[in-house]
């Protein structure tokens, strides 16, 4: 068995259903996506009033959208982090799968997207983006993961390639699941028109039923306008991927609170600097490791 292998099991201790889960999850990602995604789309169709899958799913699988800035300090973290679990679970509100705890964060390795396998997708440089940030995700996943093409890679060459797909209007999630011991474990880089997962709340918010599950939390900013500034381009309206502005009776922009992710992409746009990101305590507490470590 190889070192990696036994480190993710030891990540799971006696939990036998887990580890099995996370050798197949994380050895077949791609087949493991396609699998689920065509269960889920044919779920709603079939059973629009059952929720079972997916709150069992979403409750132990989940990311938490990132700015910019919180993604490049994840990604440069050179020392080890374990935020209290009282903290934690106010980041990442769900049940499991909650825990903020990176071993070795300099060790990453990034790897072809199973979402964009999916979906079709072939060019090399579009499929290789997800990163496995810390131990030992990262390295199952380089000795793995070789089918998908899986290389170790610096802080600086994830940023890059993270601002790449930013500038084609993907946007930074954090990942956390059980089989990863309840932990955050990957920084992915895609956004609604190409995650399946991010999709899946999609599927999930048709179902016929109240407050359905998500599982996507906001960064804990939201996007504000300053109408002064405001020319009422459409530039943010065209690029802000959850579709949370709009431009008002006076061409101005309006920002549509109950959509905003607060990942920033409308702010990165704006050539007239007319939108910024504020902190709003109702979504949530942001993923900011300086200020939880």
């Amino acid at each position: 068995m190889k070192e990696s292998t036994r480190q993710l099991f030891a990540l799971n201790g006696l939990r036998l259903d887990r580890t099995i889960h996370a050798y197949v999850y994380f050895s077949w990602i791609d087949r493991y996506i396609k699998t689920l995604m065509a269960i889920a789309r044919r779920w709603v169709r079939v059973l629009p009033r059952g929720r079972f899958i997916f709150d069992y799913f979403f409750n132990r699988y989940h990311c938490k959208v990132l700015t910019d800035e919180q993604a490049v300090k994840l990604l440069r973290l050179e020392q080890d982090i374990e935020v209290a679990p009282e903290l934690s679970s106010r980041v990442i509100p769900y049940p499991h799968a909650n825990n903020i705890i990176l071993k070795q964060p300099q060790s990453i390795v990034v790897m072809d997207c199973a979402c964009r396998i999916e979906r079709g997708i072939e060019d090399p440089e579009d499929l290789n983006v997800c990163f496995a940030v810390g131990e030992p995700v990262a390295s199952f996943w380089l000795e793995h993961g070789q089918r998908l093409h899986a290389r170790r890679i610096s802080a600086d060459e994830a940023i890059e390639i993270m601002r790449r797909e930013r500038a084609k209007g993907s946007i930074p999630t954090a990942w956390f699941k059980d089989a990863a011991g309840d932990r955050f474990f990957s920084i992915c880089n895609c956004g609604p028109d190409t995650c399946d997962a991010l999709e899946a709340s999609s599927l999930a918010a048709r179902l016929l039923i109240d407050n359905p599950p998500d599982i996507t939390l906001a960064s804990g900013y939201c996007a504000r306008v300053d109408r002064s500034l405001c020319t009422g381009c459409g530039t943010c309206v065209k690029s802000c991927p959850f579709r949370a502005v709009a431009l008002d009776g006076e061409d101005k922009a309006v920002v549509i609170f109950e959509s905003c992710m607060g990942c920033g992409l409308c702010v990165d746009r704006c050539k007239q600097d007319a939108m910024s990101l504020v902190l709003d305590e109702r979504k949530g507490v942001p993923l900011d490791i300086d200020e939880l470590s």
